[in-house]
């Protein structure tokens, strides 16, 4: 009886394990440890430095105030800019002219809306919120304008803002949803906001999260223009601290160093939470 002989294997064919090393060598996060070693290099500078120890002291007491400010700002951009995306795609589809008037009109001042917004430089943007609509509002309710603090305003500044952005990714998320969901929904029984709120949105929310976390890293670094407003987040401390001790590099420097572990983070979190909510064997 003859023994088969094991078949070798073909020297042409990919090694899997060769494949294997080369995928997580290629998949490596350089960059990640090239933005560690910047971040460790500028805080051993830092703690090195008597200069850049008060300068991180004098500046510190302002990132309470810039968290707060992007947490509350993108609550109410993702907020308004659901409303406003939803409203720009909206349409009646019934026999009812006046309501398909009334469809007609929303959706036409959401797209004013956003095209306006995104048409106007964010730091013009805040001087029309802050000083011209807050004034306007202050004297419709007879309350002084005094009382309203700069960071209000510089918040509702950014919230309407990126609204206008957020909307517009809304939309996309919601337009990448084939139509054959939609369909599904509505053969088992769902209503149009049942069909909107149990199948759509969760597919489009998962969809438009990378573009949201861009957004919020965008909004978080935009708090430093509410400097201009006297709000005394990080940038408005860090140019106090300059104009009193009149030390340029090591207040921006320590500046810097804020701003850079705040996006790392940020990046880091979104980057953990698209991994969690990703459906098995997709792509990234």
């Amino acid at each position: 009886m003859t023994q088969l002989k094991p078949l070798e294997p073909d020297p042409s064919a990919p090694n899997p394990q060769a494949a294997g090393i080369d995928l997580d060598f290629d998949e490596f996060p350089y960059w990640l440890v090239g933005m560690l070693l910047i971040i460790a290099a500028m805080v051993f500078a830092v703690v090195a430095s008597d200069t850049y120890q008060d300068a991180f002291a004098a500046i510190l007491p302002g990132l309470t105030l810039t968290l707060v400010t992007t947490a509350v700002s993108f609550v109410i951009a993702l907020a308004l800019g659901l409303v406003i995306g939803l409203g720009r795609m909206y349409r009646y589809e019934g026999s009812n002219h006046l309501l398909r008037l009334v469809s007609i009109a929303i959706r036409n001042l959401c797209t004013l809306y956003i095209e306006l917004v995104r048409g106007i430089p964010f730091i013009v943007f805040i001087f029309i919120v802050a000083f011209v609509f807050t004034r306007d509002i202050a004297e419709l309710i007879d309350l002084p304008t005094r009382q309203i603090r700069a960071a209000w305003r510089g918040s509702a500044a950014l919230a309407l803002f990126y609204a206008a952005f957020i909307a517009e990714v809304i939309r996309a998320g919601v337009q990448s949803v084939s139509h054959g969901q939609r369909e599904a929904g509505r053969a088992v029984g769902l209503k149009n906001r049942q069909v909107l709120r149990f199948i759509i949105l969760p597919q489009a929310i998962r969809n438009t999260l990378p573009a949201l976390g861009n957004d919020l890293i965008a909004l978080m670094k935009d708090t430093a223009l509410l400097s201009i407003l006297a709000v005394r987040e990080l940038t408005q401390l860090a140019g106090i601290y300059v104009g009193a001790s009149f030390r340029v590099r090591e207040g921006y420097f320590v500046l810097t160093i804020f701003y850079i572990v705040l996006t790392l983070l940020l990046s880091l979190l979104l980057r953990w939470y698209e991994r969690r909510i990703q459906i098995p064997g997709q792509i990234r």
